[in-house]
């Protein structure tokens, strides 16, 4: 959270490992934004979609927020480093880390993308995921069926 900051006041998390961890407590789906620094699409989804009151809301109520960065150059501790299954690379940064969890789980390499998962980081609507559009309708609806979803699967 030195490194970045969440847009409109919001709570949220930039490692998935600790947004899971609320996601546990609080038993709120998490939101999944692939986003980058260099990503003129992801300001623009922050700047006309999510400070929308509607989805704000939502949001800020319903979701636990992660926003992982895909081009951050943060060189992680030695001991987090990793060699990807993916493609036999060590992963160094976090924004490489953050990379191939987004490819090597889910299957895409577009920012912004945003997936909603339960806290083990599995994709609550099937394959289904929102990129860049600027319809807050879409994006609201993406949201509802989120959480609807993430509702009828934990009350099983």
């Amino acid at each position: 959270s030195d490194l970045h900051k969440m847009p409109h006041g919001l709570n949220g998390f930039f490692d998935f490992k600790e947004a899971s961890e609320e996601s546990k407590k609080t038993g709120k789906p998490i939101l999944i934004d692939f986003t980058g620094n260099a990503c003129v699409n992801c300001r623009k989804m922050e700047e006309y979609v999510w400070v929308k009151p509607e989805v704000l809301k939502r949001m800020r109520d319903s979701f636990i927020v992660v926003s992982l960065y895909v081009d951050d150059r943060l060189t992680l501790p030695e001991k987090e480093w990793y060699v990807s299954k993916r493609d036999g690379e060590t992963k160094k940064t976090l924004g490489e880390q953050n990379s191939d969890l987004q490819i090597s789980k889910y299957n895409a390499v577009s920012q912004p993308q945003y997936i909603i998962t339960d806290a083990e980081g599995n994709n609550i609507l099937g394959n289904e995921f929102k990129n860049y559009d600027p319809d807050e309708n879409i994006y609201i609806d993406f949201l509802d069926r989120g959480l609807a979803a993430y509702k009828k699967k934990i009350n099983k």
